[in-house]
């Protein structure tokens, strides 16, 4: 053979023992036969992909997956491969046992009554009615839970009994009874003491308040009183600092000076409103003259012949500086050899005839 072919040979069976250990560490060993089944449990907490799935204590396969219920997503559907020629018939319930310590993990119990016959057989790909054992059935057996549970009901109960009689008894040798009655009478005078209690307490909850509140109120006006005395004993100490240290004569002649230098101010401010006063005259005398028409600026602001003029004058002036600029020839002739110049030619379009277009215009 060619190295090429043991090459691809070699991959070939390289890549199947990958794929077999892969299925195998999964749980599925694809050299035995084996059959596919489901079950639907509201609660998978434990178990996971690769537990096992026995019979009897036997494992016989493992779990391949756990996926959400399409149909209820508040449960779980699990999918575990069996191995081996197992008969399974169609009452085998797929239990979610617990495991018998606390070391071990959770897995799959198929419990099933009878070998199935031709008719009744698992063919693969059904799913399975699901189950759930507990601890303590995983520990004794399912079977064995009720008689467990029988016996301790059978032993317990006259123990019961008994504790309950000792505990009521009130014989003089029973102390427990005795503790117990003394422990009522007690609990009996307690009550009775806090009823009174409380009687008392309704009685003088208004006497109390209305005594808290009064003390409140003395407090407070003692405290008022006393911040009042502080404040008035500290401001004739102020005062008569104030009046062993100040100078009562200088500061009666300084506030007579102050008072001569207000007179004159005021004085001045009296003079120079008077003569503000006289402008304001003076100006609305001016305008008045303005407004009636009165002086040069008056005509100009009241006479219309003057306003028209003026207009007049600036359209003239405006059509000969167009007319300069469009012919200066026909204002300023220059001659170095002092030819005669050209004949005046009017324009086509004269600005004084109000057709201005000049070419200048044309393009702007």
């Amino acid at each position: 053979m060619s190295k090429e072919l043991k090459i691809g040979i070699i991959a070939l069976i390289t890549l199947a023992v990958m794929i077999w250990g892969f299925q195998y560490m999964k749980g599925k060993n694809l050299l035995k036969k084996g059959y596919t089944f489901s079950a639907v449990y509201s609660d998978v907490e434990g178990l996971s992909v690769a537990s096992p799935v026995q019979i009897n204590g036997l494992s016989v396969g493992a779990i391949s997956g756990i996926t959400v219920n399409p149909d209820d997503v508040r449960t779980m559907i699990v999918t575990f491969d069996v191995e081996g020629d197992f008969k399974l018939p169609n009452s085998t319930v797929a239990l979610n046992a617990a495991p018998p310590s606390v070391i071990g993990s959770r897995k799959i119990i198929l419990d099933f009554d009878h070998l199935c016959t031709s008719g009744d057989c698992l063919q693969g790909g059904e799913r399975l009615q699901s189950g759930v054992r507990g601890i303590v059935a995983s520990l004794v057996g399912g079977d064995e839970v009720d008689g467990i549970i029988s016996g301790m009901r059978q032993n317990l109960g006259p123990m019961m009994d008994t504790v309950i009689q000792r505990i009521t008894s009130t014989d003089n040798n029973n102390s427990i009874g005795n503790s117990l009655q003394n422990l009522d009478e007690v609990t009996q005078n307690l009550s009775a003491l806090t009823a009174n209690l409380n009687k008392l307490l309704r009685a003088s909850t208004g006497n109390i308040a209305t005594t808290m509140e009064n003390l409140a109120t003395v407090s407070g006006s003692f405290a008022k009183t006393n911040e009042d005395l502080e404040n008035m004993i500290t401001n004739l100490s102020a005062f008569s600092t104030d009046i062993v240290e100040a100078d009562l004569g200088g500061t009666l002649a300084k506030t007579g000076e102050t008072l001569d230098s207000t007179n004159d101010l005021l004085t001045g401010l009296k003079t120079t409103v008077t003569e503000a006063n006289s402008s304001f005259a003076s100006v609305s005398s001016m305008l008045q003259k303005v407004d009636t028409g009165q002086g040069t600026i008056g005509k100009l602001l009241n006479d219309p012949e003057i306003y028209h003029k003026l207009k007049s004058t600036t359209e003239h002036l405006a059509l000969l500086l167009q007319d300069l600029r469009l012919n200066p020839k026909r204002y300023v002739r220059l001659s170095v050899f002092g030819r005669k110049g050209n004949q005046y030619t009017s324009p086509e379009e004269d600005p004084a005839m109000g057709t201005i277009k000049t070419d200048v215009d044309k393009g702007n």
